[in-house]
């Protein structure tokens, strides 16, 4: 046998070899595809389920299915985005002949969890051209989270431009105008906080901010009593100043009915990381110090070592503020409400409610020598009612002297606060709910403490109407809230001590 000749018989034996080995090969893969999709789904077992994805993958390389399902199982269910992206990437290589809406889905998000926002964006816009040219269905989820991506960098201007018409991003963007009417049982809380005998009270409306107004306020009492009755400001509040004159008495009941208007589109490019350092002689500086009497841990060792550690890596005052509530986010978790101590005593318990959020994080700034205060008001979110306390925070940002709201429990958009919060208190250095000014002779009353003392859910109805900009050429579309989007979880019980 001449040696070309051999050649040709090695090469074809060896054809008829390897044919039967692939195809065993590609059956074995199919087969722990399969077998990877019953762990994963049915029986939740996503650690084996993840060794069956990988067999399938190094079994038929080019199907797209197979590194997909090792990236998919890797984001989703180990928490391993950085380790998932290669095999996402991977996947829409595979399908870029015949693009498919999940792999680009997948990679998108798995970029938004690594905080790659710009590359998120571009793996949108890329998505949609490749869907477009192979003249496939877009998804409308390309078009809400593209919007959702520009909130994320603080552009809403650009998220609506991009937002489908009746979308969830519309209805988050769209400017609000609440009404309040509230029958407030006066005296209640006046006779529990030993001060009913008082001539004049100041009672909080919502707070006037860039991203809040008060429209109006109207007050009305039963029976032919005469009170005064005028608005007035200060530390940052709005009031509206009862004064009892000839009277004998307060009212038992009052109506307070308000409109506010809200737009939240003001607030999305603040966040902690951009603001500056106050220092001991700004006016606020009282707001970075005041420790009320052991409260916020100030004067405890053990608590100033942590906020040290959590924010060692910082290069700025900012930076370390961002680290403090994402570290306290992180580690903090809404639950159980603790009882009595202080904010290191609840930070160790481990669980509390928006009020222990807002106080620990009070806590944390302020060994940070930043100004902050707690901020409380009525949350609309609840559908259908009842509304419900929620207990946030204001920072101050020495390059604009302007306070900003932050809730310490979102983790989404730097802590930017939900668009149905009506905020309606700031309070004092000390975080009292009630304060005595000297020089007006008057109880500043923090007016949501009314809810806690028998003007609950009952007496308080909200009506939010919204007016949402529509996008030309938009498609309708509800897809779901993003991958990781939290709502604050409501109070359950009042910020600790009534004044």
């Amino acid at each position: 046998m001449n040696r070309k000749l051999a050649l040709r018989l090695s090469a074809a034996l060896a054809i008829l070899w390897l044919a039967p080995h692939v195809a065993i090969q590609a059956q074995d893969a199919q087969a722990e595809y399969n077998r990877g999709l019953d762990l994963l789904y049915k029986q939740n077992r996503p650690t084996e389920a993840l060794a069956a994805f990988e067999n399938a993958a190094a079994g038929e390389p080019d199907q797209w299915s197979r590194s997909f399902m090792v990236g998919y199982t890797l984001r989703n269910y180990l928490k391993r985005p950085a380790d998932a992206l290669p095999h996402l990437e991977r996947a829409v290589e595979l399908v870029s002949n015949a693009p498919e809406n999940l792999p680009y889905q997948e990679v998108i998000q798995c970029y938004e969890q690594l905080n790659r926002l710009d590359d998120a964006l571009q793996a949108n816009q890329n998505a949609q051209a490749a869907l477009r040219a192979a003249a496939r269905p877009v998804d409308a989820w390309f078009q809400e989270n593209l919007a959702w991506l520009y909130i994320r960098k603080g552009d809403p201007n650009a998220a609506m431009r991009v937002a489908p018409a009746d979308s969830w991003v519309s209805d988050y963007l769209a400017d609000r105008t609440i009404a309040i009417d509230w029958n407030i049982r006066l005296t209640e809380l006046l006779r529990a906080w030993g001060i009913a005998d008082t001539r004049k009270i100041r009672l909080t409306l919502p707070v006037d901010r860039p991203y809040q107004k008060l429209k109006s306020a109207k007050i009305s009492f039963a029976g032919r009593a005469k009170f005064g009755v005028r608005r007035s400001s200060g530390r940052g509040n709005n009031f509206l100043e009862l004064d009892r004159k000839n009277e004998a008495a307060w009212p038992e009941t009052i109506r307070l009915q308000l409109l506010v208007d809200q737009s939240r589109r003001s607030m999305l490019d603040r966040r902690p990381v951009d603001l500056a350092a106050s220092a001991a002689g700004d006016a606020q500086y009282a707001y970075a110090s005041e420790n009320r009497d052991g409260l916020f841990s100030l004067d405890n060792d053990e608590f100033r070592a942590l906020v040290r550690e959590v924010t060692a890596g910082a290069d700025n005052t900012g930076e370390k503020v961002e680290l403090a509530l994402n570290y306290l986010r992180a580690n903090y978790r809404y639950g159980d409400r603790p009882q009595g101590g202080n904010v290191f005593d609840w930070w160790k318990f481990g669980t509390g409610d928006c009020g222990n959020f807002t106080y620990i994080a009070i806590g944390m700034l302020r060994a940070l020598d930043v100004p902050v205060r707690g901020m409380y008001g009525i949350g609309s979110w609840n559908d259908p009612p009842p509304a419900l306390p929620h207990s946030i925070i204001e920072i101050y940002d020495a390059s604009t002297k302007q306070w900003f709201p932050h809730d310490p429990q979102v983790e989404y958009l730097y802590g930017t606060i939900n668009p149905d919060y009506v905020p309606f208190t700031v309070g004092n250095p000390r975080q009292d709910a009630a304060v005595f000014d000297e020089h007006t002779g008057a109880w500043d009353i923090d007016t949501t403490w009314f809810y806690w003392n028998g003007s609950g859910a009952g007496s308080l109805k909200f009506d939010v109407r919204k007016s949402t900009p529509r996008a030309r050429g938009a498609t309708p579309a509800r897809p779901a809230l993003p991958d990781g989007y939290k709502r604050a979880g409501f109070a359950a019980g009042p910020p600790p001590g009534p004044r």
